[in-house]
């Protein structure tokens, strides 16, 4: 009798804590569902509602309980692209999707409910009314895209291409000179070559602070890519420090034509071009 007690005892503590667990879990349900911008909702295996509840339905206009002996597949028959999800659970297979219904954009996922021989039984839906999220996600995306072309801008006045001269360029660089900034004023420079037809291109290094390893390598292969395009590279204004990098790299400058300053470089271009003009013109003997 005594071993029937205790047994009688322990199993009403065990009735007693699983009640617990119960109202615990409908209480944590209770808290998702009335303060959260969510919806749960339940069909039977032919897409019935048998449940509909949550603070999300407020975004729609919907009561709780509302659709409730609908059916959802005839709810969406104009619009066949937005019950897929659904037509997946019924079948067996789980997803998640993001829709965009009725000015509102639902984070969805579709969780399939099997019966005790594990065949498809019905559906659970639970739909995040994500919204604002993604409201707040496009206008992050707007202010980046802004800053984008906002730092191109900048940097495009940084390095302006100057045509100095007829048949003369010329590109004064300003500040520290990375590898990112350097590819893509070769890339402006050599369409600036071909569009002016240019004879010489002046790289004007007098306003550069510093550049790293990799750019001053890109330098030389600047003066190389615009000696294929028929024109002639010269670099001007090599400040110390930068010299001091490109030697310590064991760069080939031998056949790179280096002058102090810009006005030393237009000069030189100006020679040159005076005596092309003279040696075209010569009489042929």
């Amino acid at each position: 009798m005594v071993g029937e007690e205790k047994m009688t005892t322990a199993g009403a503590e065990t009735r007693e804590e699983l009640e617990a667990k119960l109202r615990e879990a409908q209480l944590l349900l209770r808290a998702i569902l009335d303060y959260l911008p969510i919806s749960v909702c339940k069909y039977d295996r032919v897409g019935t509602f048998t449940f509909q509840e949550g603070k999300g339905l407020e975004r729609v206009g919907v009561k709780p309980g509302q659709l409730l002996g609908a059916n959802v597949l005839e709810l969406y028959a104009d619009h066949p692209e937005g019950s897929e999800g659904i037509r997946q659970g019924l079948a067996g297979r789980a997803s998640h999707g993001v829709l965009d219904a009725l000015d509102t954009v639902w984070d969805t996922w579709f969780v399939p409910v099997r019966d005790e021989r594990g065949e498809p039984d019905g559906l659970i839906s639970i739909n995040l009314d994500a919204t604002q999220a993604t409201q707040r996600e496009n206008e992050l995306r707007s202010k980046l895209d802004l800053i984008e072309k906002q730092q191109k801008v900048i940097r495009d006045l940084s390095t302006p291409i100057i045509e100095v001269w007829d048949k003369v360029l010329t590109l004064p660089m300003v500040g520290v000179v990375d590898s990112l900034r350097i590819s893509e004023v070769m890339d402006n420079l050599l369409s600036a070559i071909v569009n002016k037809d240019a004879r010489f291109a002046i790289l004007d290094l007098t306003g550069v602070d510093a550049v790293d390893t990799r750019t001053a390598g890109y330098l030389i292969e600047m003066i190389k890519a615009i000696r294929l395009l028929g024109a002639e590279g010269i670099i001007t204004g090599i400040r110390s420090n930068v010299a001091q990098t490109m030697i310590a790299l064991g760069l080939d400058l031998s056949g790179v034509t280096t002058v102090g300053n810009l006005r030393a470089g237009l000069k030189l271009c100006m020679r040159r071009m005076a005596a092309e003009h003279e040696a075209a013109s010569a009489p042929v003997k």
